[in-house]
């Protein structure tokens, strides 16, 4: 199912100087990003907890910002320790097994699969068609079963999805995209029931200098993200937005 854009923006909460100062001393404080000692069937069930809860969590923000179901799949790629995500395709998303193993918790992994829905929900796949920026489709070779999550999303084991996925890889999203995705992700991430302060921590491990030298990708998955401070700075006011949410809708612009 093709998820197009929406007539009305997500409106990501305002952040001052001294939000963003907090969260670099935040980032300072924070350890170093290291692989955790996961198998990979470890990380697979981890995934595929985190996916079936923030699919199911999203449905009725997708209910209110494209007026229909989502029908996401998420995947898994064994094959590479680089630490990717990308949304690709028709509410598709793919994670590497170097991203599985990056996070510490559940909760930091809900966070990366709700950063990709965001994408897709605010419409960004489409804009990049309309630009002429994807470079190219995914495909993955599957391995494993496609095992479905009450109907509203699957996980599916690919092989070579990296090597496949290279075009969804190289989408040119803007920073305010990604401050998008980021917005719309805390919101599901809230949503699926997940500590959003955990959740965080994620942003604040890999924007140490250490990350971007560890040769584990992390470099390739802040490029085009906004600066690390901010968007710390940014999840953290989202919170607090959420906190106070009635209905735990983003909030749309005109």
């Amino acid at each position: 199912m093709l998820l197009a854009a929406c007539a009305a923006r997500p409106t990501p909460p305002a952040i001052g100087a001294a939000e963003v100062e907090a969260a670099r001393r935040g980032i300072a404080a924070a350890p170093p990003p290291a692989a955790q000692p996961r198998t990979a069937e470890e990380g697979t069930a981890m995934l595929a907890s985190a996916a079936a809860r923030v699919s199911a969590a999203a449905e009725p923000v997708c209910a209110a910002y494209l007026n229909r179901p989502c029908g996401f799949t998420v995947r898994f790629d064994p094959s590479s320790g680089a630490a990717r995500a990308f949304a690709h395709g028709q509410g598709q998303v793919t994670l590497t097994a170097g991203m599985v193993r990056l996070v510490e918790t559940e909760d930091e992994l809900a966070a990366v699969v709700a950063h990709e829905f965001g994408h897709h929900l605010a419409g960004h796949l489409n804009r990049q068609r309309t630009r002429g920026t994807v470079a190219g489709t995914v495909a993955s070779t599957v391995i494993g079963a496609v095992v479905p999550f009450g109907g509203l999303a699957g996980l599916v084991i690919g092989q070579g999805a990296a090597q496949l996925g290279a075009g969804a890889a190289r989408l040119a999203y803007s920073k305010g995209e990604e401050r998008e995705a980021d917005y719309l992700g805390a919101y599901l991430v809230a949503r699926a029931g997940y500590d959003l302060e955990r959740a965080g921590n994620l942003w604040a491990r890999i924007a140490r200098p250490e990350a971007a030298r560890s040769g584990s990708g992390v470099a390739g998955l802040l490029a085009t993200h906004p600066a690390e401070a901010e968007r710390l700075a940014a999840w953290r006011r989202t919170t607090e937005e959420i906190r106070a949410s009635p209905d735990l809708i983003p909030r749309r612009g005109g």
